[in-house]
């Protein structure tokens, strides 16, 4: 996933899976009675900031990722303060759950497996069932709450779904993040991507590839459009057969499928066979030299 800003997003047509309206971060550990105990406070408040910082209301919130490690200490401390957060809530039930059900708790990435899954939950309009959840600790008092523990996938129809995830550190530091679902994006019509930078083409054999070289050269001498017959030749064909041949679009492409057509080398005529493979190159923490990427 990628994180850009909506109006950059919504510009470029990107596809948006959700939206990020808002978080906050606080630090309660002066006012815990211990290095490892959560503080109700701390998390109250880190929720309700969120949600006033994302504009929302807890009556907006239909589902909650919750830090949830199932301690004895550490969940009743949680949904005590979820329950201050949402004292307003009024009716209807908000989903609660844990990913951590699923795998385990994942240490430094629990945080962003629990927004992973409130993101694919929003767009999805699905609110994924806890894993193995038969009862809940009576010591979450969850009756005396508007929250729900589902034990199967639930439907989730709003127009705008929004979920709140939490996510707590070992010395104090609570986090919340408020995520809704993307906004209706006007329909783009769909246009066939045209091939710009080469022309491909791939036959079963050597002498089937060099007699359609040989075609391709006699169709740009009749003066056939590069770019369009590039475009046919990479989405209208089969491009993964044995022997290929790739050749950029230009004012030489002619003269180079004509040489390789009669067996002669030419520096702009790339052919090679066996299995199609994928090349993948990583380009580590930075660019090695200026336009690295461009020739790719």
């Amino acid at each position: 996933m990628t994180l850009r800003r909506l109006d950059d997003a919504l510009r470029d047509g990107d596809p948006i899976l959700a939206v990020l309206r808002g978080s906050a971060i606080n630090n309660d550990g002066s006012l815990k009675v211990g290095f490892t105990a959560p503080s109700v406070l701390g998390q109250r408040e880190v929720v309700r900031e969120a949600m006033l910082v994302a504009d929302v209301t807890p009556a907006d919130i239909g589902m909650i990722e919750a830090h949830g490690t199932a301690t004895p200490l550490g969940d009743p401390i949680e949904v005590e303060a979820l329950a201050a957060a949402f004292a307003e809530r009024g009716t209807g039930p908000v989903w609660l759950g844990s990913v951590k059900g699923n795998f385990g708790h994942l240490d430094t990435a629990a945080g962003i497996a629990s927004l992973i899954k409130a993101v694919l939950a929003v767009h999805h309009g699905t609110i994924p069932p806890s894993l193995g959840f038969a009862r809940p600790n009576p010591a979450l008092k969850l009756e005396r709450t508007p929250f729900t523990v589902p034990t199967r996938a639930q439907n989730w129809p709003q127009a705008v779904r929004t979920a709140g995830v939490s996510a707590f550190g070992l010395g104090g530091t609570n986090c919340h993040v408020v995520v809704q679902s993307a906004p209706l994006q006007p329909q783009v019509p769909s246009r066939e991507p045209v091939a710009t930078a080469g022309l491909l083409v791939s036959a079963a054999t050597g002498d089937a590839l060099r007699t359609l070289a040989a075609a391709y050269a006699a169709e740009l001498r009749r003066g056939a459009d590069p770019v369009q017959l590039a475009a046919t030749a990479c989405h209208g064909r089969e491009r993964d057969l044995g022997h290929r041949l790739a050749v950029p679009v230009g004012a030489d492409t002619a003269a180079a499928l004509e040489a390789f057509a009669a067996g002669i080398d030419h520096p702009l005529a790339c052919a090679g066979q066996g299995p199609a493979r994928a090349l993948w190159l990583f380009g580590g923490q930075g660019t090695q030299w200026e336009g690295m990427g461009e020739e790719l």
